[in-house]
């Protein structure tokens, strides 16, 4: 039953990507924010610390730049201009993938809230969780490709640390 909601969730995600995915960049938007909603008083450089209900908070492209494995955990470093997490997982969950260098993927935190373009439902950590898991005690994070290519694509973590560059 798990593996079929799992094949199900993973079929609308990889959907909704490509299709938001599809469009040629020619013909793309200017600014990947125009389809966030406005937050008054929010900058990047000052967060609105009590964002509204409403209002889109997109997950963090961040590029592979390294990992490990020790004692059957799998330590990950992610980056992006703004910081460096370092994330963590079990090696013999489904869910703990290894991001391939040079690909961007976005990072879903507790804060995340995304709509993909054609989609009826909101994208929240608490949704992809839902569908591959959870640490518990633990602060969670996830990682799916930016572009998806094939099943068990969603990537499931404890967040060790952030450090801002």
């Amino acid at each position: 039953m798990a593996g079929q909601r799992l094949k199900l969730a993973l079929a609308l995600l990889t959907s909704s990507l490509l299709f938001s995915c599809s469009t040629p960049s020619a013909t793309k938007p200017a600014s990947d924010k125009s389809q966030v909603k406005a937050i008054p008083g929010y900058t990047a450089d000052q967060p609105n610390p009590q964002p509204q209900a409403d209002a889109l908070i997109p997950p963090e492209t961040v590029r592979s730049e390294g990992v490990r494995i020790e004692y059957g955990v799998k330590t990950l470093t992610v980056g992006n201009a703004q910081g460096r997490y370092l994330l963590s997982c079990n090696i013999s969950d489904d869910s703990c993938i290894t991001p391939k260098p040079g690909k961007n993927y976005l990072l879903f935190t507790k804060e995340t809230k995304w709509k993909f373009p054609g989609a009826k439902g909101f994208v929240t950590l608490e949704w992809l969780q839902d569908w591959s898991g959870s640490y518990k005690n633990s602060e969670n994070t996830a990682l799916i490709p930016e572009r998806l290519e094939g099943p068990r694509q969603i990537g499931m973590y404890w967040l060790q640390s952030w450090d801002k560059r």
